[in-house]
Parts: C-alpha cells; sequence; structure tokens
C-alpha cells in the first residue's frame, strides 16, 4: 500500500534533487537513457498512472544514498522506469517554472 504522504525527509531530498535538476545535474539518472525516454512524443502522464508515480517516487526517497537510488532506478522495469524519468522531469519543469519571474 502507497504512503499517503511523504516525510519532511523525502520532501528535502525531492526538493534537493529537483533543484541540482533545474541546474542540469542529474545525479540519479543516465543522461542517454533520460534521452531516449524524452524524445518519444508522449506528452503528459497520464492521470491513471498517478497512483503508479507515487509508488515509484515513494520508493526511490526510501533509498538513503543516491547509490542507492541510482541502483533502485537500474533494477525498474522498462515501463515504469519511462514512468519515473517523465514524472520526474516534469516535476523538474514545474519546479522551474514555479520559481521563474520571466514569462512569454
Amino acid at each position: 500500500m502507497a504512503k499517503e504522504t511523504a516525510s519532511v525527509g523525502q520532501l528535502d531530498q525531492i526538493e534537493y534533487l529537483l533543484f541540482q535538476s533545474a541546474q542540469g545535474v542529474h545525479f540519479i539518472f543516465d543522461n542517454t537513457n533520460v534521452g531516449d525516454v524524452l524524445r518519444k512524443v508522449e506528452g503528459e502522464l497520464d492521470p491513471t498512472t498517478a497512483d503508479k508515480v507515487q509508488i515509484l517516487l515513494s520508493k526511490l526517497l526510501d533509498r538513503k544514498t543516491m547509490v542507492e537510488k541510482r541502483s533502485f532506478i537500474e533494477s525498474l522495469a522498462k515501463d515504469d522506469y519511462e514512468i519515473l524519468v517523465r514524472a520526474y522531469f516534469q516535476l523538474v519543469d514545474k519546479t522551474v517554472l514555479a520559481h521563474s519571474t520571466l514569462r512569454h
């Protein structure tokens, strides 16, 4: 069963990872694999995958070190990996937009 809320420590971790990714530093993902996933034209994640995204992100954040996080990511089935990558980078995009004062 998925956790209903993320712990404070998990929120701090995701904030740190999102900040680093917004700067172009992706500690936990292989850039080549990310590029392959994001090049596929899929649009936004389907809302029906929200539960799966929550479970995957929670499991990722349960890992204490970056090495453990990378190991978890590398162990995922292809579909789960792609869902996690898309969700993560949508969060990065939304984080950048939320902190940007420049609008067109």
